[in-house]
């Protein structure tokens, strides 16, 4: 028997959640209604087995599932709750509306909907996310196991304190991207200076990879990695210091500091 379970918005990170919960697995079955016919288009593309619905039949999506993804922009989210409320009772929702905080979806459903909020982060598509979670009020016995079940299908589910969520969105949530900001021109200068595209990716993958698996299997701090790798008028120490003249470390602050602020700004709203 497989579970139902519905996305309320088909955008990126429904399409991330759906193909995350399906990867070698068979026992889903799928529904998403997208308010726009491209975001429909791009679910059926990435998960060709899901059964679409039109933006005006949320309702209808809700009762056939067990399961609830909210999906939706922030600024959507309490009107797609206000439509789908006389089909929430007894359901389980899972928010994944940046910003939005439980009281907020609390209000707005069935007083037996069990309601988890979660912050997942891109690699969840492939298992290897992070995934911080919060659970509403008036949950049932069972019900955090079941949420952190059903979230470790996307990676490292870590439950935290609804209070941390921007800061963990700012952090976690944002983190692939800074990632990749770092990685993209390191592709790029390996290309222009005569690397072979697939030898280049395959190379600084696994010089990445390596680098975290140092961390993780060590006590060693990101920082004394990067003395460990830089002496005097050494290639390293050339390349670390031209970063440090350039005041890296304090941009990259200054780009956490924004998208903290942001977070907490989308909370607040």
């Amino acid at each position: 028997m497989r579970t139902k379970v519905g996305f309320l918005g088909a955008g990126r990170i429904a399409r991330v959640l759906a193909g995350g919960l399906v990867r070698g697995e068979d026992s889903w079955e799928l529904f998403a209604s997208s308010r726009t016919r491209a975001g429909g288009e791009a679910f059926r593309k990435a998960l060709p087995q899901a059964r679409l619905y039109p933006e005006e039949r949320n309702r209808d999506l809700v009762g056939e599932s067990e399961i609830v993804f909210l999906c939706v922009r922030p600024q959507e989210a309490i009107g797609v709750l206000r439509q789908i409320r006389p089909m929430t009772a007894g359901k389980r929702i899972v928010s994944v509306a940046a910003g939005v905080s439980l009281a907020s979806i609390l209000s707005e459903v069935e007083p037996s909907a069990r309601v988890v909020r979660a912050m997942p982060n891109l690699p969840s598509l492939i298992g290897q996310g992070v995934i911080p979670y919060c659970l509403g009020s008036g949950r049932e016995a069972g019900d955090r196991e079941w949420a952190k079940r059903l979230l470790e299908r996307f990676g490292e589910a870590v439950e935290l304190e609804e209070s941390l969520f921007p800061l963990a969105t700012a952090l976690i949530g944002c983190g692939p991207a800074y990632v990749c900001a770092f990685l993209a021109p390191l592709l790029r200068f390996a290309a222009e200076s005569g690397l072979r595209a697939a030898e280049a990716r395959r190379m600084v993958l696994a010089t990445v990879s390596g680098a975290l698996a140092l961390l993780r299997q060590t006590d060693l701090d990101p920082a004394e990695v990067v003395q460990e790798s830089r002496t005097p008028g050494g290639i390293t120490n050339a390349a670390v210091s031209v970063l440090e003249e350039e005041g890296w470390q304090e941009t990259l602050r200054r780009a956490l500091d924004a998208a903290w602020s942001r977070a907490k700004a989308l909370e607040e709203a």
